[in-house]
C-alpha cells in the first residue's frame, strides 16, 4: 500500500470527537518557524491515535522500560517496574545527564518478542482526549487492528486495512516494518548515521537536528525495539545540540517525571516539543507539544508490551 493509502486509514480511524470544530488557532499554526518547521501531519502526536508505530502519523516508539510481556492477557497492557535502584537526590539535572541515566535503565531491560507489539496510550488535543490501544502485528500474514475508548466510553474496534508487519511502525517519516526495527543499529553514532541516511531519503525540511530530537523520541516512547537499541537512542539525544532540561515536571495524566525539550521561535511565541522521563526507570512517559506556555497536543503512553494472543474483541478491554 502506498502511505496516501497509509495516512487515509490513519485518518478514517481517528475518533470523530478529537476531529476540530472550528477553525485552526492561528497561534497553534504560526508559533511553528519557517521554513524549518515541522510541517508533516505525521508530527503532531496527537495523530498516533491508530497506528501504532504504524501510525504514519507519528512515530510510535519503545516505550522505555514499558513491559514487554508476553504471558499477559489480552486487553491488560502492564507497565514494567523499575529495572534498578531508583535514581539518588543527586541525580544531573542537564538534559544530557538525564538521558545518559535514562540509557543505563533501559540498557538493563529484558529483552522480548511476540506477534504482536500492544501500546496503549492516551491522547489529547486541546480540551478534547481519547485512548487507544494498537495490536500491532509484528509477524508476517498477521492482521492488525485498533480499539479505540473517548472519555466515558467503551472500547470499540477501528479498522487498520492495510497494516501489516511490513508497514506497521513509522520512524523517521516512512512506515518502517518489524524486520528494520529489528536491524537498527546499538550503537549511538551508527543509530545516528542510519537515521539520518532516512532523513536524507525523506526530503524533510525540519533540521537534522530536530528529525533526529523526533525520530530518537519515537524509539524511546513507544516503538519496538531492543533495549540496546532503546539506549542507543538515549544516548543520541543526551548528544544533541539544543536539548535542554526543564527538570521536574508531571505529564497530562499527573505522573511525575522529567522533561527534556527543544524550542523553537514563532510569530506568536515559543513552541516546544517536550519527552518526559520517569527519573527513577528510565521510562520514557510521553512527549508534548507546547506552543505559547500551554500544551497543544499530546501523546501519554499507558503501556506496552509483547503478545502472542489473538486479536481480542474490543468488549474483552477493561
Amino acid at each position: 500500500m502506498s502511505h496516501r493509502d497509509t495516512l487515509q486509514a490513519l485518518a478514517d480511524a481517528r475518533p470523530r470527537s478529537l476531529d476540530p470544530s472550528a477553525p485552526p488557532d492561528p497561534a497553534l499554526i504560526m508559533a511553528q518557524p519557517r521554513p524549518e518547521a515541522l510541517t508533516r501531519p505525521a508530527r503532531r502526536p496527537v495523530r498516533r491515535l491508530v497506528l501504532a508505530g504504524a501510525l504514519p502519523a507519528v512515530a510510535l516508539a519503545a516505550a522505555g522500560a514499558l513491559l514487554l510481556d508476553t504471558a499477559s492477557e489480552p486487553g491488560t497492557p502492564q507497565v514494567q517496574p523499575a529495572v534498578s535502584s531508583p535514581a539518588p537526590a543527586g541525580a544531573p539535572a542537564d538534559a544530557g545527564g538525564l538521558l545518559l541515566v535514562a540509557a543505563a535503565h533501559s540498557e538493563s531491560a529484558p529483552a522480548a518478542a511476540g506477534r504482536y507489539w500492544v501500546v496503549r496510550a492516551e491522547h489529547g488535543e486541546g480540551t478534547r482526549r481519547a485512548q487507544d490501544e494498537r495490536w500491532l502485528a509484528a509477524a508476517p500474514g498477521l492482521p492488525s487492528a485498533a480499539y479505540v475508548r473517548e472519555a466515558g466510553g467503551s472500547w470499540t474496534s477501528r479498522p487498520m486495512a492495510g497494516h501489516t508487519a511490513a508497514n506497521n511502525f513509522l520512524l523517521a517519516g516512512k512506515p518502517r516494518s518489524a524486520r528494520d526495527l529489528a536491524a537498527l543499529p546499538s550503537t549511538p553514532a551508527a543509530l545516528e548515521e542510519k537515521l539520518l541516511a532516512w532523513y536524507a531519503d525523506t526530503g524533510a525540511t525540519e533540521g537534522r537536528d530536530a528529525f533526529l530530537f523526533h525520530s530518537g523520541t519515537a524509539l524511546v516512547l513507544d516503538l519496538p525495539v531492543s533495549p540496546q537499541v532503546r539506549a542507543a537512542a538515549y544516548r543520541m539525544l543526551a548528544a544533541l545540540p539544543g536539548v535542554t532540561s526543564l527538570g521536574r515536571v508531571t505529564d497530562q495524566l499527573g505522573r511525575p517525571g522529567v522533561a527534556v525539550t527543544i524550542t523553537r521561535q514563532g510569530d506568536f511565541g515559543t513552541a516546544q516539543t517536550r519527552l518526559i522521563v520517569d527519573r527513577t526507570t528510565g521510562r520514557a512517559l510521553a512527549q508534548e507539544s507546547w506552543v505559547a506556555d500551554r500544551p497543544a497536543s499530546w501523546t501519554a503512553v499507558l503501556a506496552a508490551r509483547w503478545s502472542d494472543a489473538g486479536l481480542p474483541e474490543a468488549s474483552a478491554l477493561r
